[in-house]
């Protein structure tokens, strides 16, 4: 399995280097071209390489680490058997003003998944700080893990990103489909909340 991460700040590099920390294959990009890359790459581990964000498209699993607003930029045609894990976050502020996230009519990842034209979208990694992830992971602990919320339409791809998060070693909670993932917006509940799986189903409820 190949990971393409696409955006190279906090979320994409601390990503990044919990995913190839468990030996995962991944290709790091960003609208910049990938020489501007090699600063992140001296960062990272062997299994980590700089590409162009069409060749992060071409991964097994995507992640998204850009701001919500850069959304039109990506590509919109991936292959139908990729997975895409959106850990954008939609800040009124930032990205303008959309009524309708802001009404909670739509999630910002059921966007993202019409965007890509896929139900292989999870929502993911976008709740909790990425200053303190890497120090949060307990891969070699699988007790009082901290538990990251998920959400998706398509089983299949919500069990295969929590493969890869218990991997790296934290606990899931599955929200359910993108339309239930209103808890994991930047306005919900379980934004820059970090607690165990029995914590983040009662914070959920608040």
């Amino acid at each position: 399995m190949t990971i393409g991460i696409i955006g190279s700040g906090n979320v994409g590099r601390a990503l990044g280097q919990l995913f190839s920390h468990v030996g995962e294959q991944v290709i790091i990009s960003h609208r910049h071209g990938v020489a501007s890359l090699a600063p992140v790459i001296a960062e990272m581990r062997s299994t980590v390489e700089a590409g162009t964000v069409a060749d992060a498209a071409k991964q097994d699993i995507v992640v998204l680490a850009v701001p919500f607003n850069a959304l039109p930029e990506l590509p919109t045609s991936v292959d139908p058997k990729t997975i895409i894990i959106d850990a954008t976050n939609y800040y009124p502020s930032r990205d303008g003003d959309q009524p309708a996230l802001a009404a909670h009519q739509v999630t910002s990842s059921e966007l993202v998944a019409k965007h890509f034209g896929t139900k292989k979208v999870v929502k993911a990694f976008n709740t909790i700080a990425m200053t303190k992830i890497r120090s949060l992971a307990k891969p070699s602990q699988p007790a009082g893990r901290i538990a990251i919320p998920i959400a998706g339409d398509d089983n299949a791809a919500k069990q295969t990103v929590t493969t890869l998060i218990k991997r790296i070693g934290f606990d899931v909670v599955d929200l359910g489909s993108l339309s239930d993932s209103y808890p994991a917006q930047a306005d919900g509940p379980l934004f820059l909340f970090a607690g165990d799986a029995d914590q983040v189903r009662a914070q959920v409820q608040h």
